[in-house]
């Protein structure tokens, strides 16, 4: 999909008559630009803060992997280092590995909100709500198969485990509807590769194929500047486990 495509259509989304919460339309959308990556970090949503800089931020889109550089962000953001933006980096950086020129980010959704039980509780609760979460997902799966076809994949937020289709065999909810492979263990999360899709109810019954066949997918806890350094994926580990699914 082209940028315009891309735009065009979460301007088609946004503009449907959808029964949503006040705050969600009041708010706007944010998203990242996709570009071609062999690591793909996913999260649920941009965040929203009460200031002035987040609030005429609305409906905004740029290149995602600016936010890791330090000096790019002070100066966009007129700010100190970011506290969401901070751990990722240190996925994707140390002494020796550096993934910043092999990686992107996207959220799957494009609402602004911080706090994550408002998708429940607010959105997905009501018919309209799961219609618009469905159209949102639906672009975010084509960006990735299209756009990103990225060799690894971190899910970094488990929220979002069960919308790739993670957790069909124990809910019955298919979302995306990848179909995986469990391959290991690791204290930072559950690897898998992507083997193909489900059969039925996947939001996005008109991707026949995925192109995603083999890609590792790292389903990670919620990361944040508090979670422990023994339970984050590293850029050591990271980079192994991409050099592996090269291979």
């Amino acid at each position: 999909m082209t940028y315009q495509e891309i735009d065009n259509r979460i301007k088609e989304i946004w503009n449907k008559d959808y029964s949503l919460p006040k705050w969600v339309k009041d708010r706007g959308y944010v998203y990242a630009d996709p570009i071609k990556a062999d690591v793909l970090i996913t999260g649920i949503n941009p965040s929203f803060r009460e200031s002035t800089e987040d609030i005429k931020n609305a409906n905004t889109h740029g290149p995602a992997k600016y936010n890791l550089d330090i000096e790019v962000w002070k100066k966009r953001n007129n700010r100190k280092w970011d506290n969401y933006w901070g751990p990722l980096r240190k996925m994707l950086v140390d002494e020796s590995v550096n993934l910043t020129d092999k990686f992107d980010y996207l959220d799957l959704f494009h609402f602004r909100e911080k706090g994550q039980n408002k998708l429940h509780e607010e959105i997905l609760k009501h018919v309209d709500g799961k219609k618009f979460i469905i159209d949102e997902l639906n672009l975010t799966q084509h960006i990735i198969e299209e756009n990103i076809k990225p060799k690894l994949i971190v899910v970094k937020n488990k929220e979002t485990w069960a919308y790739w289709g993670y957790l069909y065999a124990e809910k019955g909810w298919s979302w995306m509807g990848y179909e995986f492979e469990e391959i290991e263990d690791y204290a930072c999360g559950k690897l898998c590769r992507i083997k193909g899709l489900l059969p039925k109810d996947r939001i996005a019954p008109e991707i026949k194929e995925t192109c995603l066949i083999g890609t590792y997918v790292l389903f990670a806890k919620h990361i944040n500047q508090y979670t422990p350094r023994n339970v984050r994926p590293t850029a050591q580990l990271l980079n192994e486990l991409l050099n592996k699914v090269i291979e």
